[in-house]
């Protein structure tokens, strides 16, 4: 999707209007809506201690390097096949986000799956790294009007909570077969509280990529 360029004018004028501005405080154009910086370490893992450590032996039994994945979710359940060779697996899969430069990659997913404690098919695309460098040139400020300016312009929700932005990477070719990787500096932001909706913006110009009502239609 493609932000209008209003949108584009203004993310910029935001940009050089914000530079000192606190992401508690008001935002540029007046707007002193709730504004909050996310940051998710590599080590904040969203399963719980025993899964983790299961992982991390799942990995190093493996020799499969693990220092940029975020565990996202965690697996096991008995596989039975009814066909010859009739077998019983134990069937482990490990979720993770990819991380590079200590930022997340939003396009990261991956799926790890084991059978009776070896690996057996990795689910999605690893990423390769970035040579770009960790800083952002976009505020969180910025993000945020920018953000709302979409949720005006898409049918957001009338109450709009706190936004919540996030900076990290974006594969620009994600989803695209047989696409070579294309990270670019991003921006996650979204609404306090609710998964839905969320948005991502390129850093340099606030260009909006991706735009995510949750509602999904069914034919």
């Amino acid at each position: 999707m493609k932000i209008l360029h209003p949108l584009n004018v203004l993310f910029a004028l935001l940009t050089s209007l914000s530079g000192c501005t606190k992401a508690d405080g008001p935002t540029p154009d007046g707007d002193r809506s709730c504004l909050e910086k996310q940051e998710v370490p590599v080590s904040a893992h969203s399963i719980n201690a025993r899964e983790k450590a299961t992982a991390d032996q799942l990995f190093a039994a493996n020799g499969i390097d693990k220092r940029n994945f975020r565990y996202t979710g965690y697996l096991r359940e008995e596989l039975k096949t009814y066909y010859p060779p009739y077998a019983t697996f134990d069937e482990q899969v490990v979720r993770v986000e990819e991380y590079t430069n200590g930022l997340r990659i939003f396009t990261g997913q991956l799926n790890f799956l084991f059978r009776n404690g070896a690996f057996n098919f990795r689910a999605g695309s690893a990423s390769g790294g970035t040579s770009l460098d960790a800083t952002p040139s976009g505020t969180p400020e910025s993000i945020g009007v920018v953000f709302r300016a979409a949720l005006n312009e898409y049918g957001g929700p009338g109450s709009q909570p706190c936004v919540v932005v996030e900076f990290g990477y974006y594969n620009l070719n994600a989803g695209t077969s047989n696409a070579s990787e294309r990270l670019v500096k991003a921006w996650k932001a979204s609404l306090k509280g609710s998964e839905y909706p969320f948005a991502y913006f390129e850093d340099k110009e606030g260009k909006l990529i991706y735009y995510d009502n949750g509602i999904r239609t069914f034919r």
